[in-house]
């Protein structure tokens, strides 16, 4: 004697029922996928169009999930030496940046001074003169 299933009528009572509800997960897990491929093609042929944004936006996202992962005592042991080499080399590099850029500074205040000094000489009348 095979169960009848009362809300359906099937006659494989909780089997019916189980398998109908995996057909449903299986359904909707298709059309998830589906969603997504579709989603992840769109990405695809924007990313073409826009490569330079793609990385961009990839950088941030990655910053962002960089930024709410907690960090553990291991990153901090390994990634510690890492983190002052870089600080050292970029504070470096931001002292040669000034110490260049006070150095042409001091050339553009030297040049401007010696014409400024040409041009009261020649305004004076130091040029050559006819007599």
């Amino acid at each position: 004697m095979v169960a009848k299933d009362s809300e359906t009528g099937n006659g494989a009572g909780p089997r019916g029922r189980a398998a109908e509800a995996y057909q449903a997960a299986r359904e909707r897990t298709y059309s998830a996928y589906e969603a997504a491929r579709g989603r992840a093609a769109d990405v695809g042929r924007q990313a073409a169009v826009y490569p330079i944004g793609a990385v961009i936006g990839g950088l941030a996202v990655g910053a962002l999930i960089g930024l709410l992962m907690p960090r553990t005592r291991r990153e901090d042991e390994l990634l510690a030496p890492t983190g002052r080499r870089i600080t050292e080399a970029a504070r470096d590099a931001a002292q040669r940046g000034l110490d260049a850029g006070k150095q042409q500074i001091e050339e553009i205040r030297d040049r401007a001074a010696k014409k400024v000094g040409e041009a009261v000489v020649e305004a004076v009348g130091g040029g050559s003169s006819k007599e």
